[in-house]
C-alpha cells in the first residue's frame, strides 16, 4: 500500500515547521533551509506512491531533507553543517517520537523549555531563532567568538532536548 498526493500536502501543510526546523538544524541558513523544505516538498510529491504509509512519511521526509541539505551546502560551498550524520542517525528515535505530536504542543513544549533556560541563554535563543539572526550575526552583535556561540548553542540545544523529553514530548 502507498499514499496519494492529498496526503503528502496535509501532512506538509500541518508539519512544515517541523521539517523546516529539522533542514535549519543542519544547513544553518533559513534561504537554503526554505529551498530545500521545497525539494523535498516537490520529491514527496513525486514519489508519493512510493512511500509506504501516513506513518512512515515524518521518517521519509527527514531522510530526504538530510539528504538534499547535505547536497545543498555542499553544492553552496558553505560551513559544514551544524549536526552531521552520525548526529542526526542518534536523534532519528527523538524525532519519531515528536512525530506524533501536534505543532501546537510542540510550540508550547519548546515555550515552556526555553522559559526554564538561563537569561542569557534565552536572549541567544531569541536572536537566533526569534530575529532570525544567523550565528556569526548574533557573535558580531554581542561582540563574541563565533565558535564560542556554536558550543553554547549546542549546550542549549541538548538542555531542550533535556526538557523536552523529561516534559513527555520525547
Amino acid at each position: 500500500m502507498s499514499i496519494d498526493q492529498k496526503t503528502v500536502t496535509a501532512h506538509l501543510l500541518r508539519d512544515r515547521m517541523k521539517l523546516l526546523a529539522y533542514i535549519g538544524s543542519i544547513v544553518r541558513d533559513h534561504h537554503i533551509a526554505e529551498d530545500v523544505l521545497q525539494e523535498v516538498s516537490m520529491l514527496a510529491m513525486e514519489k508519493a506512491d512510493q512511500i509506504k504509509d501516513a506513518e512512515t512519511l515524518p521518517a521519509w521526509l527527514r531522510t530526504a531533507a538530510r539528504f538534499r541539505s547535505f547536497k545543498a551546502i555542499e553544492k553552496r560551498d558553505r560551513l559544514p553543517a551544524l549536526m552531521d550524520a552520525d548526529l542526526l542517525d542518534l536523534i532519528e528515535p527523538q524525532w519519531r517520537e515528536v512525530d506524533a505530536l501536534s505543532m501546537q504542543e510542540t510550540n508550547k513544549l519548546m515555550h515552556d523549555c526555553v522559559a526554564k533556560l538561563a537569561p542569557s541563554a534565552q536572549k541567544l535563543v531569541e536572536l537566533r531563532y526569534g530575529a532570525g539572526l544567523s550565528i556569526t550575526e548574533v557573535a558580531s552583535k554581542l561582540e563574541r567568538k563565533r565558535d564560542t556561540l556554536y558550543k553554547t548553542f549546542t549546550r542549549i540545544h541538548a538542555a531542550l532536548a533535556r526538557c523536552i523529553k523529561l516534559s513527555g514530548g520525547a
